[in-house]
């Protein structure tokens, strides 16, 4: 399908409710698969949900787009057309389309951008879930404090860290040193999963607790 044909074919199924309001819409995104399609389209080189990179954050992009009543069609024109990027040092790169003709799948993909900034960008009990199959909980809370710090002053300890996903993400799957309060140092256990998109999720549903 030409771009011209999948943006139409997208404007007609983007989904009003989403770029109103957006609470009706949140509860039927499909979080892992949006992160899925950004990642197999190489999203993740340039852009992620908090943090700054060679792109804007999508927070930041959906903060920008929030009012905006054609926000949908905006943003899907620019993720399946190649249009005009402009970076920080002045030039400008064709922006990469994404690896799909899907519509559904794109139509999620910009939902789930476009909800950020009302809603956690997570699938919440995905990320639940793959914390207790990896042990998680015997150090951490989301609240508490327990062995290791409450994941919400994990949050708050990584706020304005332009670093703050990958370094939590490494930090999930490398074994690094984790301190306790008595000092000595264990290795960090490693997520129980190779999918990088249900990482994903649990890392974004940790700094969404601040």
């Amino acid at each position: 399908m030409r771009p011209s044909g999948l943006a139409a074919a997208l404007r007609a199924s983007l989904l009003v409710g989403s770029l109103a309001g957006l609470s009706p819409q949140a509860g039927a995104l499909d979080v892992i698969a949006a992160q899925t399609l950004s990642r197999q389209s190489g999203c993740l080189h340039c852009h992620s949900v908090y943090q700054k990179k060679l792109g804007p954050a999508w927070k930041d992009v959906a903060a920008r787009y929030h009012s905006a009543p054609d926000a949908g069609q905006k943003l899907t024109r620019h993720v399946t057309t190649g249009r005009k990027a402009r970076f920080d040092d002045g030039h400008e790169e064709n922006h990469p389309i994404v690896k799909t003709n899907d519509p559904k799948r794109i139509a999620n993909l910009v939902d789930w951008i476009l909800a950020l900034p009302v809603a956690a960008p997570v699938d919440v009990a995905a990320a639940r879930t793959l914390a207790g199959q990896s042990r998680c909980l015997k150090c951490h809370a989301e609240q508490v404090k327990k062995q290791g710090p409450a994941w919400k002053d994990v949050a708050a300890k990584y706020l304005g860290d332009v670093g703050a996903e990958d370094k939590l993400y490494k930090h999930v799957t490398t074994g690094r040193k984790a301190k306790f309060a008595d000092g000595h140092e264990e290795a960090h256990p490693v997520v129980k999963t190779g999918n990088p998109d249900r990482i994903n999720n649990l890392v974004n549903w940790i700094l969404s607790l601040r």
